[in-house]
């Protein structure tokens, strides 16, 4: 029981920062297709809303801690940068919403998402509509009908980068 308890609570904290990579296991977990899904996404509810009403605050750190070490407050232009860019650029706030829980990471794709409003409601609202989509996508086929689109998604991931 107490196992359960922490698998549970590991899935729910581990969620709110790498969603993709805590719905597979969520997904391959020996909970039920309900159980599972709602773990899951009440992680990604946690890790949206923490991010959404503390980003201005983590943002404020990271450029302070970044000054203090001497390095400069703008990011280096990497490939994974620029493609950040791109996205922002091309698809806007839905298309960060729609790749955070699947590519960037909730943490990453919240901070951007605020770069582009400040209207934090849509923020949540998109993002949260895009876990939920992305955790069907993932656990109903898996638990369903066994398979196992985990695979798909982790050499699809490898193949943009």
């Amino acid at each position: 029981m107490l196992t359960k308890i922490i698998g549970i609570l590991l899935i729910v904290i581990g969620s709110a920062f790498k969603y993709s990579w805590l719905t597979v296991i969520a997904a391959e977990s020996n909970f039920g297709i309900f159980s599972a899904f709602a773990i899951n996404f009440s992680g990604g509810v946690l890790g949206v809303y923490s991010f959404t009403f503390l980003g201005e605050f983590l943002k404020k750190w990271f450029l302070k801690q970044r000054r203090e070490k001497g390095m400069s407050p703008t990011p280096v232009h990497s490939f994974r940068n620029k493609f950040l860019v791109f996205l922002r650029r091309r698809f806007g706030l839905k298309g960060i919403a729609f790749l955070t829980p699947i590519l960037l990471t909730i943490p990453i794709g919240i901070a951007i998402a605020l770069t582009i409003t400040k209207d934090k409601q849509k923020i949540i609202r998109y993002t949260l509509i895009s876990c939920f989509l992305w955790t069907a996508v993932i656990i109903i086929p898996y638990k369903l009908f066994h398979v196992d689109l985990s695979e798909w998604i982790v050499s699809f991931i490898r193949s943009i980068f």
